[in-house]
């Protein structure tokens, strides 16, 4: 029965132009606090990221993203892995309450910091992030959401640039 109504609903979504995964992801981006997020870049085309600063993905990510800044708003989202211990998340409050967040998180997601994290306080941003991760039941990263395209591309690739109009 549950599978009826749901081929029901996607061929419903079919014929009134859209497809239901798309608005589904339409209906989470709505509920994404942006105003919660870091946000680096000056561009036009837009991107929701959630990140861990050791995550090596996320790293290969950003240094490709990093590029671009010129043409990308991103907004970042920190999910630091509490089975990687306190540095992971010292490095997260580094760069959630830092004044110059673009440093901060190039200096993480650069390796310049491992293994030497500046003793920092617990920033309540990371706090907030973690809720936006639950939310969105993130449990792998780097997560990408294109907002202009309803979009999500799990793990760094390269058709995350392409989709990005980048490449």
């Amino acid at each position: 029965m549950l599978r009826a109504v749901f081929i029901f609903l996607i061929t419903l979504s079919f014929a009134l132009g859209g497809s239901l995964y798309e608005e589904l992801i339409r209906q989470q981006i709505e509920k994404i606090p942006l105003d919660k997020a870091i946000v680096v870049g000056s561009g036009d085309k837009k991107l929701i990221t959630v990140i861990n600063p050791d995550c090596p993905h996320c790293r290969a990510e950003w240094k490709e993203l990093k590029k671009h800044l010129d043409k990308l708003r991103i907004y970042v989202f920190l999910f630091p892995f509490k089975a990687w211990g306190e540095e992971n998340f010292r490095k997260s409050y580094y760069i959630a309450c830092a004044r110059n967040k673009l440093k901060a998180l190039d200096e993480v997601l650069s390796g310049k910091l491992d293994g030497n994290v500046p003793r920092v306080e617990r920033c309540p941003l990371v706090d907030e992030h973690l809720k936006v991760v639950d939310m969105l039941g993130v449990n792998g990263v780097p997560y990408n959401i294109i907002p202009d395209k309803a979009k999500i591309i799990e793990g760094f690739s390269k058709s995350l640039l392409k989709e990005l109009g980048l490449e």
